[in-house]
């Protein structure tokens, strides 16, 4: 987990700063020792990314290289009665998700906390 002064609530009114504290890279509360971390990518101005669960290995950091996965789920940032939302579309079909709660340094989504990880340098 990165540790960031001056944490605090983000607006989950404002879709421009949801997009940009949800961007980076995230690991689940309950499994800090994993080794898988969620990867989200907004582009600037853009309200789309994969949800991305990547592994976190040592063999990655040296070789910059990511395993390959297809049809990953995509992720877009919606409103919904003012309140940004995370809709999600895969294979599988679509649904619609409430953010419980965002700060700098965790997100609550469906009944899972999230915390900020370091993850990648090479993919900052």
């Amino acid at each position: 987990m990165i540790a960031v002064e001056n944490d605090y609530e983000i607006d989950l009114t404002e879709l421009d700063s949801v997009r940009e504290n949800l961007n980076g890279f995230w690991i689940p509360e309950n499994d800090r020792n994993g080794q898988e971390i969620l990867w989200l990518n907004f582009e600037s101005n853009k309200d789309l990314t994969d949800w991305e669960t990547i592994p976190y290995t040592d063999e990655i950091k040296q070789t910059e290289i990511l395993p390959y996965k297809s049809c990953p789920t995509i992720v877009t940032l919606i409103k919904v009665n003012k309140e940004v939302q995370m809709q999600f579309v895969s294979l599988d079909g679509q649904d619609t998700t409430k953010i419980d709660q965002l700060t700098k340094t965790k997100f609550k989504i469906g009944g899972t906390t999230y915390l900020r990880h370091k993850g990648y340098e090479f993919l900052k």
